[in-house]
């Protein structure tokens, strides 16, 4: 994405968007670009690459011992998720626990039982990927809570995430993808190109490879291209996604792959 980084487009962008009263989609994308520089492709040209879409983050739920426990199957990092079930009124009280990488199992809130047996309880999840969690009874220890209900939720990292596409197509991607109207894809500073995220939006999920380098604009995460944005449902201007690499996805193939550039790691 060397033409984002060109002093003198920079300029031109910004006199541009200074001369514009109110401009977010402008602004988003002038964000974002290819790079006319990258290196031709070595086994023939790429024109756009796929993408896994699926609408909703459906409840997740799981009944054993008496108790069931109902979640949405996906959080963000950090940020308050609901945890809802039904258990027996006579146990007062349920514990929400999650399973850790050590195999232990550890509290992470507790819920009171109403007299209808329905209980709700909130925690912040503290790691990405898929955490598993489970109900057991407050007063019930570790080594007693084996077949309480677990279920699954996958965690992502919060970010704002920017849009371009319309003025770089025909272009290459500083990963050396031709970016057209119709390419599924995102820049970031330092996952490899080929990348496979999950990118998490309003209840709906698009998993799309890193294509580009970006975004180089303070206090944003990600550059989408305007299809990636669009599929999403984004709006014009800036969006809060969530976002997680899949480690164990192959990396789709691009024609170069990118030195990372300055920026935090994911």
């Amino acid at each position: 994405m060397s033409l984002r980084c060109r002093p003198t487009a920079v300029l031109a962008a910004a006199l541009l968007a200074a001369a514009l009263p109110s401009a977010p989609a402008f602004a988003a994308a002038t964000s974002g670009g290819a790079s006319p520089d990258a290196p031709a492709p070595t086994d023939g040209e790429t024109t756009g690459t796929g993408g896994t879409i699926a609408v909703g983050t459906p409840l997740a739920s799981a009944s054993a011992n008496g108790i069931t426990i109902t979640s949405r199957s996906a959080a963000l990092l950090k940020q308050r998720a609901n945890v809802t079930g039904v258990a027996p009124a006579s146990l007062g009280q349920v514990r929400i626990e999650q399973l850790g990488a050590d195999g232990a199992w550890t509290a992470v809130t507790t819920a009171a039982v109403a007299a209808d047996g329905g209980f709700k309880a909130t925690w912040r999840p503290g790691a990405l990927g898929a955490q598993q969690l489970r109900a057991v009874a407050a007063t019930s220890a570790s080594r007693a809570a084996d077949g309480a209900p677990q279920l699954g939720v996958t965690v992502y990292r919060p970010g704002v995430a920017s849009w371009y596409g319309p003025g770089f197509y025909g272009g290459k991607t500083a990963c050396g993808v031709k970016l057209t109207k119709s390419t599924l894809g995102l820049a970031h500073k330092t996952l490899p190109c080929g990348t496979q995220v999950q990118v998490l939006y309003r209840n709906k999920t698009l998993t799309v490879p890193v294509i580009d380098r970006g975004p180089f604009i303070s206090g944003r995460s990600w550059d989408l291209t305007k299809a990636t944005h669009t599929a999403i449902g984004g709006l014009d201007g800036l969006v809060t996604i969530g976002a997680l690499p899949l480690a164990d996805a192959p990396l789709v193939k691009t024609p170069y792959q990118a030195p990372p550039t300055s920026g935090k790691r994911f």
